[in-house]
């Protein structure tokens, strides 16, 4: 089945990285994740912009992108590393568009630290306090529209990577948009 957006979501080492970038191999597909995207306030200091209004920016210009892509008959564009509170806007971003997402998460503690503390992956995020802090908030909290929580805890990569493909293929769109969460269900990185 062709999909028109993979989303990938989770606390920091729940497998995003790895399981995005096999999908992207997989379907041959255009893959983004969200820090890739620059970061104005260092970019351009004569401009005054607060990290939010920043962070704002760069969500908006990579699903302009992703849509960009989705327009030229791209399927299966995987997005990955959003701030966890942005999966509130999937939803309604996408609207009419055929998605899925994928919600990584672990039922122990230690395996996120381990795998935060060991990563080979070329991602530098260490604050494994944070990342378990967020990963008990999606534990807690019902599932969005087209959502799929996957235990990536106990299985091996191949074993979780074939479970999303078997998601993938048997996913009935919702086209309900009907949340029932608020933003207080959600982390968010940014303070400001």
């Amino acid at each position: 089945m062709n999909i028109d957006f993979i989303i990938l979501h989770g606390s920091p080492g729940n497998g995003k990285t790895t399981l995005s970038r096999k999908l992207h191999n997989h379907f041959k597909s255009p893959y983004f994740e969200f820090g890739w995207i620059p970061e104005f306030r260092s970019l351009t200091p004569s401009v005054q912009i607060t990290q939010r209004h920043e962070e704002q920016l760069a969500f908006e210009n990579l699903i302009l992108v992703a849509k960009n892509y989705n327009r030229h008959g791209f399927k299966n564009v995987v997005i990955t590393d959003l701030d966890d509170v942005r999966m509130l806007d999937i939803p309604i971003v996408f609207e009419g568009y055929n998605y899925i997402i994928f919600t990584l998460y672990s039922d122990e503690d230690e395996v996120i630290k381990q795998r935060i503390l060991n990563r080979n992956n070329g991602n530098s995020y260490l604050d494994w306090e944070k990342s378990i802090k967020t990963n008990s908030l999606i534990r807690g909290r019902n599932t969005l529209p087209n959502e799929y929580r996957i235990l990536n805890s106990k299985n091996d990569v191949e074993t979780t990577f074939q479970e999303l493909l078997n998601y993938i293929e048997c996913h009935v769109p919702s086209r309900s948009n009907n949340i029932e969460l608020s933003r207080n269900d959600f982390y968010s990185y940014i303070k400001d």
